[in-house]
């Protein structure tokens, strides 16, 4: 078994440094955009969107230098408070400029997560840098697939419509009081017997599966992570997932910057008394192990490595 208390250090070489920096920029990166996304003032544009037709707006201060055959196609939408591009990774324009990945609006504000309101959008994940297409549902929290960690998400909007005339509304207005109070009475009438059944069904409904489902869900996302590179899914055993077969504890340390992920193997680990928690340097292709308070050195070669696994940083959730 681990150590109970986590190792707040990691190891660091000057290439392995400059890896992680890179890889991690977005997420240092991430504070600096959100106030300044949070400070501002979200309004709509115009009423236009309340026409027969979709009127996009004009878009100013936008990114360039953006090259589809290169880096892919950007994605278009039209909503309610913003319309968005959104670009699947990030670039550097001819001058040297560098853009984010993420969403831009029309004034060319930068959105690393947007969830929209009767449509799929892409969430990447700060944390792990997991990317999943996501159909967002009013009164939940986004979770990455991949670690379990919450989704930041920087704004919320819908889904764009297009606005129709009701000849209803016209009619209703120009009914005297009296043939409105009727019309109003009927309706109740009308609709109170399928309003009751409705309602009776649907109490039933929730309390017989509420719980099952709460639980279910819980456990799904809290309890227990999908690992690609093992190609199995792994539980929760105290604060540190588990893979029995390896006999590996990991965890994601997001007490040292950048974040990593870290991994405590029974026969090697427990070598090394309350230390022993190792990293994987993927531009070095070696493992460093914890043999003291914030000593990292190599693993050494009288261990063998041949059934060790480790995280990497390609995502496979294609868009």
């Amino acid at each position: 078994m681990p150590p109970s208390r986590h190792s707040s250090s990691h190891h660091s070489s000057s290439h392995h440094s400059s890896h992680s920096s890179s890889h991690h920029s977005s997420s240092r990166s991430h504070s600096s955009h959100s106030s300044s996304h949070h400070s501002s003032s979200y309004r709509s544009s115009g009423s236009s969107y309340r026409s027969r037709a979709i009127v996009h707006r004009s878009r100013t201060s936008q990114p360039y230098g953006w090259n589809h055959e290169v880096h892919g196609k950007v994605s278009h939408f039209y909503c309610t408070t913003h319309d968005y591009d959104y670009y699947p990774q990030g670039w550097t324009a001819s001058d040297g400029k560098y853009f984010e990945e993420g969403y831009y609006d029309e004034n060319g504000r930068h959105y690393d997560n947007m969830v929209m309101v009767g449509g799929s959008t892409m969430l990447k994940c700060e944390y792990c840098g997991n990317r999943m297409v996501y159909n967002w549902t009013e009164g939940t929290v986004p979770v990455c697939d991949k670690c379990g960690a919450q989704f930041k998400i920087d704004i919320t909007d819908k889904e764009n419509k297009t606005y129709a005339d009701n000849g209803f509304k016209k009619v209703f207005s120009e009914t005297p009081f009296a043939g409105k109070a009727a019309i109003i009475t009927f309706l109740i009438c009308l609709l109170m017997p399928f309003f009751v059944i409705i309602g009776s069904l649907f109490l039933t409904f929730t309390s017989h599966i509420g719980s099952n489902v709460n639980r279910s869900t819980k456990e799904s996302v809290k309890n227990s992570i999908y690992v690609d590179e093992i190609g199995r899914t792994c539980y929760l055993d105290g604060e540190d997932w588990y893979d029995s077969k390896t006999q590996c504890w990991f965890y994601y340390n997001d007490d040292v910057s950048p974040y990593q992920w870290q991994y405590w193997y029974e026969g090697i680990s427990s070598d090394y008394g309350d230390y022993g928690w190792m990293e994987y340097d993927m531009d070095e292709g070696a493992w460093y192990i914890e043999t003291g308070n914030g000593k990292w050195v190599h693993l050494p070669d009288t261990y063998d490595t041949s059934a060790l696994w480790h995280m990497t940083d390609e995502y496979t959730n294609e868009y």
